[in-house]
């Protein structure tokens, strides 16, 4: 159990290389490879705290608490996660050797590190931590407000992209930042401005390198089609620009 969590980020990453040498991945794999991100790092998490919670109410409420961080961080995570591939692609790309470990190993075991670490925050905060408690505040209100940006997204799972996503959107190339518009929008919800906001933010911190920018002029222009879109819209957006991107740098 020592090498546990090792032996699952190997995993992850492997099956991302599977993902890396197929030209015809699918949104299903983007699926999967997400929800084995959250199962490694939960698993690994919960084996790591649970025997050192000595109420089972609060063995319990570790449990439940963490189901319901994976429900809300999903699509945040699935947006950080990426931004780590974009800057692994930056670095990756000079290398020598043009290794197909790029982009989809990177974000799965990012995912996973993420996915992770907000389980050992509210594992502090179940030891008594309290100032723990500000930070998950702070983190989890936006995420929280992304996540359920309207009342599509009232859903007991956070992703239903398990169906092929036919056609894949044109790739294209960064333009201009158009995400203020939902922000300032009167018609946005809460949830909506967020979601502007924040890609408003991560816009200026995607690199140069190809499948970066393929994803990053894609996603611009999902988004121009449609900035009123909810957390799955956004999801579906992003799994068909990643895989988009990645069959055009094949």
């Amino acid at each position: 159990m020592k090498y546990l969590p090792v032996i699952l980020l190997i995993l992850l990453a492997v099956f991302g290389f599977s993902l890396e040498i197929n030209p015809g991945a699918q949104a299903w794999q983007l699926f999967l490879g997400f929800h084995l991100a959250g199962l490694a790092a939960l698993t690994s998490v919960s084996l790591w705290g649970l025997k050192q919670l000595s109420k089972n109410n609060k063995r319990f409420g570790f449990v439940i608490l963490q189901l319901l961080a994976f429900r809300i961080a999903y699509f945040p995570v699935v947006v950080f996660s990426a931004t780590v591939a974009c800057y692994s692609e930056l670095f990756l790309e000079h290398l020598t050797l043009d290794l197909p470990i790029k982009i989809f190993p990177a974000m799965f075991v990012s995912a996973a590190l993420m996915f992770a670490t907000i389980s050992y925050l509210l594992f502090g905060l179940l030891k008594g931590k309290a100032i723990l408690f500000v930070l998950i505040v702070a983190l989890g209100a936006p995420a929280l407000l992304i996540s359920f940006a309207d009342s599509k997204d009232l859903t007991f799972f956070p992703d239903n992209n398990w169906a092929d996503i036919l056609p894949l959107p044109v790739v294209t190339q960064p333009k201009s930042n158009p995400y203020l518009e939902a922000y300032r929008s009167s018609e946005s919800s809460i949830g909506q401005k967020v979601i502007g906001l924040a890609g408003k933010v991560l816009y200026d911190f995607i690199p140069k390198a190809p499948w970066a920018q393929a994803v990053q002029g894609t996603l611009e222009q999902e988004f121009i089609s449609n900035p009123y879109g909810n957390s799955h819209d956004q999801l579906r957006y992003h799994y068909a620009a990643f895989l988009a991107a990645h069959q055009q740098n094949r």
